[in-house]
């Protein structure tokens, strides 16, 4: 549609507002490009996702971001998509615009169109884009330093008379933030080939991303390969068909940011600067308690036990050795019964990944017997395959926070989804002045999920525990080996009928009317109430196009000005 003609209210974001900007998420890409539009970062972790907010948060369900659209198909994330390759996005923002994709639009829709080759162009085009970003805590943190934290723990009581005799302290000045977190570097690799003629056109780009959180260590790592594939062919003048496809392959792996036990990010701003993270081997007399050092698993000689070996008790003492250069993990004697802890404890304490495969699709025919009219037929698919490892190993952080047993969990999620839509546009001009456009539709949605879990804690639960061990098929049997599983399948339909009638007159003035009714299966409403209706009435009056307006207004005053109500 034309500007001109729209009586609701939409943002465009074309693609070079797109271009060059340090994110390979199509959500953050949108940040400050459309008014209304909240892009919100709940966590800084590599390969978490920016939430998109439309007209701020209103929602009678879980959830609280808009529809979106791509090409056409419905998909659960936009974070697969390189902004690289995506050639505009749509923000419809009132329910008007909305009401259009009916009960799932409630929270607003994102319209996003990925490009496509360019016909008539020739031997085609290679392109390739690159980037390195270098990331880096953005603010000091606002914590005490040494002198600051005796003088409070003087005052509050737990430093008592003698603390540092008592305790080893040593004079440190710890400032976590150096000690945590490090600057690192991320990059991003597009290459693709688009091209046409007048019958026909291609686009393929594949995208790499590799993001290293800040961090210190490779425990906070997100990977991402994806390809995309558009093609379009002019059969006949009155027929064409085409295909835009993509597949995305990723996996992340993550530091603690939330947890009952504490997490490595809250220890990382929490933790007291007296003692620092490791203690050296040569010194443990001079550094560590008796108290600390039972905690740490130390024999009287020193020795330190592996994962799953027992002492001379038959015991599973808790150990943390930093295994680069044998320094063991610090506990604070003064943390007490906080959260409160070494961030490397918590940032080691458990290993596990998540990564999966991702399909998503489109085919389409348009069909024009006459001018004006066009019908389109189209399917889309979208077949996702998800996996997640973890494995937890007794540790001690302080007298609060620690874990006596072994853990090991796996997860298998699968899931379908399919949509099929046939829809009819027609539009005409009468008379060089009045704009008629009629559409009128239907949609089918068939979803399904098939979720696997299986989990198992014990003293020592496993045959072994290098990293190739840590899988459910060595555990032992046994009692001692506590096992649990569970798994479900999940399956939701939806029918829909949907229509919209256009007119307007001069570039002036503009109505709008919409309707859909939607119905669901009993997954997710009873048969005698499965249909909702959702109707929109809009209009539109452009006021910078009417003589008394344009003939008295210099443009480079006001441009465009425009008054639109809807319902």
């Amino acid at each position: 549609m034309k500007k001109s003609d729209l009586t609701g209210s939409v943002a465009s974001v074309k693609s070079e507002d797109l271009a060059n900007r340090a994110t390979s998420d199509a959500a953050q890409a949108l940040q400050g490009k459309a008014a209304g539009v909240q892009i919100m970062n709940s966590s800084g972790a590599p390969g978490s996702g920016a939430d998109i907010r439309i007209r701020g948060v209103s929602s009678n369900s879980g959830s609280l971001g808009p529809l979106l659209i791509v090409d056409g198909l419905k998909v659960d994330n936009i974070q697969y998509l390189d902004p690289e390759m995506i050639e505009s996005m749509e923000v419809l923002k009132d329910a008007a615009s909305a009401a259009i994709y009916g009960a799932q639009a409630g929270n607003g829709v994102v319209l996003i169109t990925t490009k496509s080759g360019k016909n008539g162009a020739g031997d085609g085009t290679i392109f390739y884009n690159g980037q390195w970003q270098l990331k880096s805590l953005s603010r000091e943190l606002k914590v005490m330093n040494a002198e600051q934290y005796i003088d409070f723990g003087q005052k509050m009581g737990f430093l008592k008379k003698n603390w540092e005799t008592t305790n080893h302290y040593d004079g440190a000045d710890v400032d976590w933030s150096s000690e945590v977190f490090e600057p690192t570097w991320s990059q991003r690799h597009t290459v693709g080939f688009q091209g046409g003629n007048e019958r026909g056109s291609y686009f393929l780009a594949i995208n790499n991303v590799y993001n290293n959180g800040i961090f210190v260590g490779d425990k906070d790592v997100y990977k991402r390969l994806s390809l995309q594939l558009n093609g379009e062919y002019k059969i006949k003048k009155w027929l064409t068909v085409g295909s835009n496809n993509s597949i995305e392959k990723w996996r992340t792996e993550s530091i603690s940011q939330q947890s009952d036990n504490g997490s490595a990010m809250l220890a990382a701003i929490t933790s007291d600067p007296l003692f620092g993270p490791f203690v050296d081997p040569d010194k443990l007399d001079e550094q560590l308690t008796g108290a600390q050092k039972s905690a740490l698993g130390l024999t009287g000689d020193g020795t330190v036990y592996s994962e799953g070996e027992t002492n001379e008790n038959g015991e599973y003492p808790f150990r943390r050795v930093l295994g680069e250069d044998g320094k063991y993990y610090r506990i604070s004697p003064i943390s007490g019964q906080t959260q409160s802890s070494n961030p490397f404890i918590q940032r080691d304490r458990n290993s596990g990944y998540s990564q999966g495969i991702t399909v998503r699709g489109l085919a389409y025919l348009n069909f024009n017997p006459i001018e004006g009219l066009v019908y389109t037929s189209r399917f889309g698919y979208r077949l996702g395959f998800r996996n997640v490892h973890n494995y937890e190993a007794p540790f001690v952080a302080n007298d609060f926070v620690y874990r006596n047993d072994f853990m090991i969990r796996s997860e298998t999620h699968t899931n379908f989804y399919y949509q099929w839509e046939n829809f009819i546009n027609y539009s005409k001009t009468f008379a060089d002045k009045h704009d008629v456009a009629l559409m009128a539709g239907m949609s089918w949605e068939d979803s399904h999920s098939d979720n696997t879990w299986g989990q198992a804690q014990g003293g020592d639960i496993l045959k072994g525990y290098a990293d190739n061990f840590r899988f459910l098929d060595y555990l032992k049997d046994g009692d001692a080996c506590l096992k649990s599983t569970g798994g479900t399948e999940n399956d939701s339909k939806s029918l829909s009928y949907f229509g919209r009638l256009t007119y307007s007159y001069d570039n002036r003035y503009s109505i709008q009317a919409n309707f859909r009714a939607d119905a669901f299966d009993s997954s997710k409403l009873p048969a005698d109430k499965r249909w909702g209706k959702f109707p929109s009435f809009s209009a539109g009056w452009t006021v910078s196009n009417e003589s008394f307006f344009a003939d008295n207004i210099n443009t480079n005053i006001v441009s465009f000005l425009k008054l639109r109500g809807s319902w």
